[in-house]
């Protein structure tokens, strides 16, 4: 009996997730259309440059920081301002790698206490048991690890970290033994070397009881950059992609596992990504100019708020304030951001396919 509440329950949930993905893109598309900008959906804050993996997708670990980041005090101010700005009721902390700031756990304490709902985005490699049960105590909402294979050798290599799969293993079985008021999902960056397994990942998630899985396309290393070093995204190739060995070589056999994946989501398997979404991998991987021409809604709903206070509305732009000098609300709908507003939605830069456009 209990098995078929779970499945019913996982059912009502695919499909939710499903609805809040197309209700989210249709608003951004009316929003871009007539000009609306209301207050920010959510808030993304990149706690810390530093990371302890070296992820060969990734630029963050090539260049070491140059700059310390916000003091405990000065992240406290920065709450007391995110918790006055209207409707917002969502963040989400990364990094880096956020458990490398030494007072994550008390920043995330008075967080909370501004009645914000807390999504941490983690490669997991620190998060113990007890970690987790002290981001429950706390009332951590959410908690979002990479997990890039089910096979130890193919996402080790994924993170240039041996034993990181392991890790992730168990931080799975931890938090199934607890009493699991924190939700916990997983996300996967789809390369060469794991495209065939996105039905096997999806149905780990299932299997495990997990809340989520969340897929991202492959981005140029420059997308994720050390803000200390750079004010922006630095330039990249157009054709970067050409030469990198994760790029999808046949993107006809991703398309059937996209098909699959859609089709399990409809049946109640805890896919986050918007089906919309998902739809666009093959040809992303494919034709990637044709994915240059849909229009960029990211700067329409989310904030970033990078390790040393400075905001943009996307890594690819330059900052438009500092949380610690500016209000939010007031920068939020300045003459910098109207012009990276009209800009974006024409951006060519491909990493608009990660998650700007949920």
């Amino acid at each position: 009996m209990k098995t078929k509440a779970n499945s019913f329950l996982l059912r009502v949930e695919g499909r939710l997730n499903q609805y809040r993905g197309n209700v989210t893109q249709a608003a951004k598309k009316l929003m871009l259309l007539f000009g609306l900008v209301p207050p920010p959906f959510r808030i993304q804050i990149d706690i810390t440059d530093q990371c302890n993996f070296s992820c060969p997708t990734c630029s963050k670990w090539r260049e070491t920081p140059s700059q310390k980041g916000l003091e405990l005090h000065e992240w406290l101010a920065v709450f007391n301002k995110i918790g006055a700005v209207p409707l917002l009721r969502e963040i989400s902390i990364s990094g880096g790698e956020p458990f490398v700031h030494s007072e994550l756990l008390e920043i995330l304490r008075y967080a909370k206490r501004q009645d914000l709902r807390i999504v941490l985005i983690s490669n997991g490699w620190y998060v113990t048991r007890d970690v987790l049960q002290q981001l429950q105590t706390i009332g951590v909402d959410c908690l979002i690890v990479s997990l890039n294979s089910l096979q130890a050798s193919v996402h080790d290599k994924s993170r240039n970290k041996p034993g990181s799969h392991e890790r992730i293993m168990q931080l799975v079985q931890d938090w199934r033994s607890l009493s699991r008021t924190m939700r916990l999902c997983l996300e996967m960056v789809v390369t060469e070397a794991n495209y065939k397994e996105l039905c096997d990942l999806a149905r780990f998630v299932q299997e495990q009881e997990l809340n989520g899985i969340l897929f991202q396309v492959l981005a140029p290393v420059e997308a994720h950059y050390t803000f200390s070093k750079n004010r922006q995204m630095p330039d990249t190739l157009n054709d970067w992609y050409v030469s990198d060995p994760s790029w999808i070589k046949d993107s006809e056999l991703l398309h059937n596992e996209i098909i699959k994946l859609v089709n399990m989501q409809k049946h109640g398997v805890p896919i986050l990504n918007p089906p919309g979404q998902l739809r666009q991998f093959p040809l992303y991987y494919k034709e990637p100019d044709l994915i240059r021409k849909i229009p960029c809604l990211g700067t329409l709903s989310r904030m970033y708020i990078d390790p040393f206070g400075d905001i943009r509305l996307c890594y690819g732009y330059p900052l438009i304030g500092n949380i610690l000098q500016d209000d939010p609300k007031t920068v939020w709908k300045n003459e910098q951001a109207r012009r990276i507003r009209l800009d974006s939605s024409e951006c060519s830069r491909l990493c608009r396919m990660l998650n700007n456009n949920l």
